[in-house]
């Protein structure tokens, strides 16, 4: 799944991962009445959105401070870990003014994924059932602004255009995040995160089921190319 190609429903999704297992793996942060015509954006029209998650995507060069910096075997520092689990701590208080059903899930390796489950667009604004897209986006857009007041450093250019597009696809929790090899790893609400330090987190990341040798870690030599290559058969 991704921008170009039609979304596909989850009975789909779970049999094709099943008979060929991915290194990426995501989903709409939209919920769509007939997903396989997604499509570009102008087609998602006759897909009908009926709801979905906001999702806040927090990485670690958001909020860098300098530190001895050191990369782990996964790619990840745990310095920079903690810098931005300090960032996303801040971002789950003021989401917390307005919603309580949080999910909060560690990248796999930069950061961590906000998911607020009960968002709805008539918090934001007028809900139009001519065009529900329009609506859909206008209500996020607004929500990163609020967002954005609060909590300056969370986003950037690119990080509030992700929050407020409606087309945008995010890593599924506990799939793998194919350029660390380590688990997209779902660590519980905002109470449970942040009572977990960044040491705890990464245990329990690199306790599930993960890559850390093998084809899909072979390191590139040119610049061209991606640092690790896809999963040979």
């Amino acid at each position: 799944m991704n921008r170009l190609k039609n979304r596909i429903n989850f009975r789909s999704l779970k049999r094709l991962c099943t008979r060929i297992p991915p290194i990426h793996v995501y989903m709409s942060v939209m919920n769509w009445l007939m997903p396989e015509r997604v499509g570009t954006k102008k087609a998602s029209r006759i897909a009908y959105p009926v709801g979905g998650e906001y999702v806040l995507d927090i990485d670690s060069y958001l909020r860098y401070a300098p530190h001895g910096h050191r990369t782990e075997p996964e790619g990840f520092c745990f310095s920079c870990l903690e810098n931005i689990k300090e960032l996303t701590e801040g971002a789950l208080d003021a989401v917390t003014e307005n919603y309580s059903d949080i999910r909060v899930v560690f990248s796999g390796k930069r950061g961590f994924h906000v998911h607020v489950l009960d968002f709805e667009v008539r918090d934001w604004t007028r809900y139009d059932e001519g065009d529900p897209l329009r609506s859909h986006e206008v209500a996020r857009f607004l929500y990163s602004l609020e967002l954005q007041k609060q909590v300056p450093d969370m986003f950037d250019e690119s990080h509030f255009k992700l929050s407020s597009d409606v087309m945008r696809v995010i890593t599924v929790p506990e799939s793998l995040n194919g350029e660390s090899g380590l688990i997209c790893s779902y660590l519980g609400g905002a109470k449970e995160f942040t009572r977990m330090s960044v040491e705890d987190i990464i245990k329990k990341a690199r306790g599930l089921k993960h890559v850390t040798t093998g084809n899909a870690w072979t390191v590139a030599t040119d610049w061209k190319n991606p640092r690790f290559n896809l999963l040979s058969p």
